[in-house]
């Protein structure tokens, strides 16, 4: 409707121009909304042009509405990200605000958090983490938080270890699963890969030289590729980068890739999580009889 303020007044008034339901007519002869008192027209200032409009309430509830759609639609992408990380089950919904942050561990979640904070730098200038600490320290679950707050942020993300690639490049042998080509072509696709608990596939290599050798130059095949993608690499192992050569006794070429890919190194220590989830689940047992 594009009409003068005087026209829309008669026709307004005449009926011309139906009134709805939740509307009235003010001093001025236009229509208003009963609900908020604000105009359902708009008038120019030389009163020669009227149009329909939202009044006050109605753009509240339409900002509301794209607002929830975007919501949606960013939890929907969010999931798909996510389904295709390859987070497990159980660690599928940790984030920090559900993290439980002890005196021994809240420096190490402040410098993570300003990682997922400052993730696009972090991209942009291939800055990874190289994450250590005890067993049952809760590296796993801070890193697969880490992963979750950067699927969050619209990051494409990788969560896996070692072990699992292997199995799948051995499957590939058999014809099934993804070639080695396309396995490494996987990895390079994703903004940010985590590669977890590295370091134990080494473990007791003296008893198993030929496939201790070939796992080691297939890691380096799968950290080469995400160097030469210029990609940052979240590293967690129960060991220190010295500790991969000193003890695991691991190429010299794989830790210095590692090493050169680290961009930060941090120590996770104190918390005995395990422990505490048994001691929560002996108490309950304990209450329930059992």
């Amino acid at each position: 409707m594009f009409t003068t303020l005087k026209e829309l007044i008669r026709q307004l008034a005449n009926g011309t121009i139906q009134m709805r339901d939740d509307e009235y007519i003010g001093d001025d002869g236009i229509a208003y909304c009963k609900a908020c008192k604000t105009p359902r027209f708009y008038v120019s200032e030389d009163k020669q042009f009227t149009a329909r409009c939202a009044c006050k309430c109605q753009a509240e509830e339409a900002e509301r509405r794209e607002k929830e759609e975007k919501r949606k639609k960013h939890i929907e992408e969010f999931n798909k990200r996510k389904s295709l990380s390859l987070l497990g089950a159980r660690y599928k919904n940790v984030m920090f605000e559900n993290a439980v942050i002890t005196d021994n561990n809240r420096a190490v979640y402040e410098k993570c958090t300003n990682y997922v904070n400052h993730s696009k730098e972090a991209r942009e200038n291939n800055i990874g983490l190289y994450i250590h600490g005890d067993n049952s320290s809760g590296k796993t679950y801070l890193t697969a938080c880490i992963c979750n707050e950067l699927l969050w942020k619209g990051w494409q993300c990788v969560y896996t270890n070692l072990a699992t690639i292997l199995n799948e490049i051995r499957s590939s042998y058999d014809g099934n699963g993804a070639g080695e080509c396309e396995l490494l072509n996987r990895l390079t696709f994703y903004d940010f890969a985590f590669i977890d608990d590295l370091g134990k596939e080494f473990i007791g290599r003296e008893f198993k030289p030929s496939s201790v050798k070939w796992a080691e130059e297939k890691l380096f095949e799968i950290i080469n590729a995400r160097y030469n993608a210029q990609k940052p690499t979240i590293f967690s192992s129960n060991y220190t980068i010295s500790d991969l050569a000193n003890i695991l006794g691991l190429d010299k070429a794989i830790i210095e890739r590692i090493d050169e890919m680290a961009t930060r190194v941090i120590k996770l220590e104190g918390d005995d999580f395990r422990q505490l989830a048994r001691k929560e689940k002996s108490d309950l047992a304990k209450k329930l009889g059992i």
